[in-house]
């Protein structure tokens, strides 16, 4: 359920804001990540923003304090209809979806890659150049270090992961061996 609200609100969003002449996406998801950092910042603000015990009017009196004047009329007044139709707690969830909305637009393609020991800078760009190649996106690629994975390399990209690692490779054979063993 909140999957489908945060699809739906934030493909229209993302609708209203590419017939919009003042707003690109980019900038529109700029201004939606610097409303998440402020709700990370201060959690406070968050719990206000989405609690069911302040009334409507106090939480649009409290943006309107804070963002009136930092934020796109779209984004504003975005922010305005989530507390008018009570979906102020899936604003999260639409900012991931706008996220990735944006990244599709623009071709852009966010990918992490688990290794056991950090990657040197030379990997980095060829293993970005690599998936540049066989993507066809701007892959921003960054490197998380996992020593437990033992070896190997394991990358995920959006809703997809690519498990080249040693211990996979190792469990598929412990199931093999215990497969002719039984």
């Amino acid at each position: 359920m909140a999957t489908l609200v945060a699809n739906k609100y934030a493909r229209a969003l993302f609708e209203a804001v590419l017939e919009s002449d003042s707003l690109e996406p980019g900038s529109a998801l700029e201004e939606l990540d610097a409303i998440t950092a402020s709700f990370d910042e201060v959690p406070k603000f968050y719990q206000l923003y989405t609690s069911p015990v302040i009334s409507d009017d106090e939480k649009k009196k409290m943006l309107t304090s804070i963002f009136k004047d930092r934020l796109s009329p779209e984004i504003y007044h975005f922010l305005l209809i989530l507390i008018d139709k009570q979906r102020e707690i899936a604003f999260l969830d639409i900012h991931a979806v706008f996220q990735k909305l944006t990244e599709e637009y623009q071709k852009k393609m966010k990918v992490t890659v688990i290794t056991a020991v950090p990657l040197n800078d030379e990997t980095v760009d060829r293993l970005r150049q690599t998936l540049n190649r066989v993507t066809g996106k701007e892959v921003e690629l960054f490197n998380q270090v996992d020593d437990s994975i033992i070896g190997g390399a394991m990358l995920r990209m959006g809703d997809q992961v690519i498990d080249g690692t040693l211990r996979r490779r190792l469990n598929i054979m412990k199931d093999e061996l215990t497969q002719i063993i039984v």
